[in-house]
């Protein structure tokens, strides 16, 4: 679903993952989707910058 220039993702994410999720980001205070999504953000960069220097 688009919210003006953010999209939210419904992931199906196991019980356990979402714990540790939920924890980590109140300890960031953010939400756990904000999390999650920051995350895939952060490797998706990092694996675009890995394929430009091979």
């Amino acid at each position: 679903m688009a919210y003006g220039n953010k999209v939210k993702f419904h992931y199906d994410v196991p019980v356990y993952i979402k714990a540790q999720l939920a924890a980590a980001a109140k300890k960031l205070n953010m939400t756990a989707t904000e999390l999650l999504s920051k995350t895939i953000e952060e490797e998706y960069e990092r694996v675009i910058n890995e394929k430009k220097t091979n």
